[in-house]
């Protein structure tokens, strides 16, 4: 072969390969982009993807991935910090072995002053929350496939829980750049030039004084010099009150800022203050710092912040939750298991003082084991950022499902239908038996769980004290109210003389154990009734079908006593099959809480549903507003209802003097009617507010227990 042929072809050879490596550069990123699955998960009001930086990912690198959050118009959903209302969004990885995500990055939050003087910080629109994932350099896998559950609180006009699961999945490259993923690159510059200014160090710190915040900052550059306008965004839930104003005082690279603190901080005094300085120039340019302020001990004043300063002094504190505990047996919510009360005292009166003394004890216990565990159930979800409040478990459509099915069955044994033991809930004559204190321990338990929703007058004041401290001290407060509420049992348990004026137990006793099922069968009712109100009627026929299994398990258990051998076994599992089938019934998507306002009261139908906004715009029109706080589940406000607010009397005042009246349906959770309750010191329904004419005059908070008469003389002073 020639030379000539043979360069030639050699030379064409080497332009074909050259010619092949650079049209596999060329179309490597959409290459690369087709084994990218990062799929967009549309929700009802806020869609989210996670969105990777870079289109493949490399061991021993930091892969930027970014939550992207895609809302529709006028909904937002919240920063770290979400404001008066709302809730920060919150992402749970699930990453493979040699992997692991680094902190959210979150970027500079708008502000919604929104009504009701709430202020909020936020998102709309399309943002990008990005996260750094480090690669172990001996990720071997050939593919990165990563999850998360996404959890967040949307918000318009109402607040709806939302989340999705997001999934990325990205082809894993060893040698080389990875390509840029050109789709979302805008967003990743974009978030990164709203993050915090770097290369300035802010020397920070922070005291207390006067009911005031005071942030020192001292910056290494003249950053103050040519602001328009500085303003500081707390990191921290309740630290300052919002609406306050900041007074700013600056000199080239110094600030001092003071603003007031919340009404009800989260805190008496923080180990920290951080959040974001922002500094607009004259041009309306803004630029971001990170603060981190430690605590000044010499910039301490005398105050410690206004929760401290308005706190009422601990012995009257526990002093009003003893007496608010001991009101709360006369509350109509706890009327129903007041039967239970009664027979356990009946039977246990004329007994050997020591055994009276164990049951008044193993009742106090059961009812201080309640309040302590519900209290802690309820501060640990407050702390990390529920929106919850007293009685809030109430507000889950599957426990009250349980309550109908416990109240059902107790209900049965009452009657005879069923016997799980002579002494299940106190009743038997045999008081020698250990299960008789269990009776005594559980009627106590069960006394609480039904109490819980109520609020009894000193009540309000107590629990909004206890949602502010220490957990020690809020405890404490707790106990204190469950001492009072057993209080009553204890004393006859422990003073003969009283106990005596009981009658003896006797044959009577039976016939009234089976009257005394007729308030527990009352009291499921009044359940399956709040039920429909959260679930709807299917989820009312769900758990009424539930009822009927259960007296089926329990026919079915009695003859398990009267038959054996086969039929024996036969009854028995009808029995178990029954209860198995019932209890599978609380995990139904039935038993799920429907949108919207459910409280309609027949009693007083001239109402409108509760809105920060619609009470805004009243207000500022000048018109007067009778705010009423209610639940379907609280018994004392509908009790309210009837015999205070849904009189003819009531009702033409209110239209003679031109109040406006608003409910507010606590039955499903509600941040906003919980903000509400917080705001005004009190952690459960009811709350009943009287707002006058006059914009800037504060709310008359009226009693929790209303009578016709109270409710007449406070319209009257409109």
């Amino acid at each position: 072969m020639p030379a000539r042929v043979k360069n030639s072809r050699n030379i064409f050879a080497l332009f074909y390969k050259l010619h092949t490596l650079l049209l596999a550069l060329l179309l490597w990123p959409a290459l690369a982009s087709a084994q990218v699955n990062y799929p967009l998960v549309q929700g009802q009001h806020v869609d989210a993807q996670l969105a990777p930086e870079q289109l493949a990912a490399a061991p021993g690198s930091t892969l930027w991935v970014a939550l992207r959050l895609v809302h529709q118009e006028r909904w937002h959903t919240y920063w770290i910090n979400p404001g008066d209302a709302g809730k920060t969004t919150e992402i749970t990885w699930n990453l493979p072995a040699g992997v692991s995500a680094g902190a959210l990055v979150w970027p500079t939050p708008q502000r919604f002053d929104l009504p009701a003087d709430l202020t909020d910080f936020g998102y709309t629109g399309e943002v990008f929350l990005l996260a750094p994932l480090t690669i172990d350099p001996s990720f071997s896998a050939d593919t990165l496939a990563l999850s998360a559950q996404v959890n967040w609180l949307e918000c318009d006009d109402i607040c709806i829980p939302g989340g999705a699961l997001v999934e990325l999945e990205l082809p894993v490259q060893t040698q080389g750049a990875a390509p840029v993923n050109q789709d979302f690159a805008y967003g990743f510059a974009a978030t990164r030039a709203a993050l915090p200014r770097a290369g300035v160090s802010l020397n920070s710190s922070f005291g207390i004084r006067g009911g005031k915040l005071e942030l020192l900052v001292q910056a290494t550059e003249n950053i103050f010099e040519n602001a328009s306008a500085i303003s500081f965004i707390p990191d921290t839930h309740r630290l300052v009150d919002y609406l306050a104003p900041q007074s700013v005082t600056t000199q080239l690279a110094s600030l001092q800022l003071s603003q007031a603190l919340h009404p009800r901080p989260a805190q008496e005094v923080p180990e920290r203050v951080g959040g974001l300085l922002l500094v607009t120039d004259g041009e309306g340019r803004q630029v971001a710092y990170q603060v981190e302020a430690q605590l000044d001990p010499l910039a301490m004043g005398a105050e410690l912040g206004t929760a401290e300063a308005k706190a009422l002094p601990l012995y009257l504190v526990f002093s009003f939750a003893l007496l608010g505990g001991l009101i709360l047996n006369l509350m109509p919510c706890v009327f129903p298991v007041l039967s239970l009360k009664v027979l356990s005292l009946a039977n246990s009166a004329h007994g050997p003082q020591r055994e009276q003394r164990l049951h008044g004890l193993a009742y106090t216990g059961g009812v201080l084991a309640s309040f302590l565990a519900l209290a802690l159930v309820l501060l640990l979800l407050q702390a990390s950022g529920a929106a919850i409040g007293w009685g809030f478990q109430l507000q889950q459509p599957w426990f009250v499902a349980a309550l109908v099915f416990l109240f059902f069955v107790l209900g049965l044994s009452m009657s005879g239908v069923v016997e799980f033991g002579a002494s299940l809930m106190g009743v038997g004559v045999e008081l020698q038996d250990r299960e008789g204190y269990a009776g005594s321990f559980f009627t106590g338990v069960l006394a609480s769980v039904v109490a819980s929703p109520c609020t009894a007058p000193f009540m309000g004041a107590a629990l909004g004290f206890a949602f502010t401290q220490s957990m020690p001290v809020a405890l404490t407060v707790f106990l204190s109210l469950g001492l009072g509420m057993a209080l009553p049992f204890l004393v006859l348990s422990f003073v003969p003389a009283l106990a005596r004026l009981l009658p003896k137990p006797g044959v009577w006793m039976l016939g009234f154990r089976q009257f005394l099922a007729f308030p527990l069968y009352a009291t499921a009712v009044w359940l399956l009734w709040v039920l429909g109100q959260e679930g709807g009627v299917n989820a009312m026929a769900l758990v009424a079908a539930g009822c009927v299994l259960l007296a089926l398990g329990a026919w079915s258990w009695q003859r398990t006593h009267r038959r054996g051998g086969v039929w024996h076994k036969v009854w028995l599992t009808v029995s178990l099959g029954s209860v198995v089938m019932a209890g599978s019934m609380l995990f139904s998507p039935l038993l799920r809480g429907v949108d919207g306002s459910t409280v309609a009261a027949a009693s007083d139908a001239n109402f409108e549903p509760y809105s920060a906004a619609r009470l805004a715009a009243l207000r500022a029109e000048g018109k007067p507003v009778f705010v009423n706080m209610t639940a379907a589940w609280c018994i004392t406000c509908l009790v309210n209802e009837k015999v205070a607010l849904g009189g003819e009397a009531v009702t033409d005042a209110m239209a003679q003097k031109g109040i406006t009246y608003l409910k507010g349906d606590w039955t499903n959770n509600d941040p906003a009617i919980t903000e509400v309750l917080r705001r005004y010191d009190t952690s459960g329904v009811p709350l009943y507010l009287l707002f006058p004419a006059d914009p800037e005059a504060p709310a008359e908070v009226l009693p929790q227990i209303l009578t016709e008469g109270t409710v007449l003389e406070a319209l009257g002073r409109i």
